[in-house]
């Protein structure tokens, strides 16, 4: 699957792995050695809210894209860095995990649409 983003048409990534069970969301990015520059982590979350983030174990930095259930980008954040916590103020039905600089690349912005094929 890749995540295309429908606002500019630009492909974001061409390698998505889906976070859609407890245990593959508790896991996440943790013990990694690297995140490759064309792969993403989809999180479908429990239910929507605010769910917030944090980068213990995760040895690099990353981006994230909040989207709510149209898959609209509501909130976004750049370069997240290993050992930080990051609560979102959006409600959001998903979350992606992005290698760091993907958001600036792909110039995507809040309101942007995002779309998994």
């Amino acid at each position: 699957m890749r995540l295309i983003d429908k606002t500019t048409g630009k492909v974001l990534t061409n390698k998505v792995e889906l976070a859609d069970t407890f245990w593959r969301r508790f896991r996440g990015l943790m013990f990694r050695r690297r995140f490759p520059r064309d792969s993403a982590l989809l999180f479908k979350l429990p239910k929507p809210g605010c769910y917030g983030i944090h980068m213990f174990f995760v040895r690099f930095p990353i981006d994230l894209l909040y989207l709510d259930s149209r898959f609209v980008v509501v909130e976004l954040r750049e370069g997240l860095r290993p050992w930080r916590t990051h609560r979102p103020k959006a409600i959001a039905n998903y979350l992606i995990e992005l290698p760091a600089g993907t958001i600036s690349r792909s110039n995507v912005k809040i309101g942007h649409k995002i779309t998994p094929q």
